[in-house]
């Protein structure tokens, strides 16, 4: 399992991680977000949240790290 963490200001390194799975990121009341295609349809990444990316290739969400 691959996985990166957005930290709201490192959106070129999540293009190279996720390429076209990933949206632009946007600003809403204070926080930076972006949007990330997973199996489940576009979910929302707040900063903090951790991209993983599974042996298939599938992305998800998470709030804390894959401990591989």
């Amino acid at each position: 399992m691959k996985q990166i963490q957005y930290t709201g200001t490192n959106y070129a390194e999540i293009k190279r991680f996720a390429g076209d799975a990933v949206l632009a990121p946007y600003f809403c009341m204070g926080f930076n977000m972006l949007s990330l295609n997973t199996r489940d349809g576009f979910v929302t990444v707040n900063e903090g949240d951790w991209i993983l990316q599974d042996e298939t290739g599938e992305f998800s969400v998470s709030y804390r790290p894959s401990e591989i």
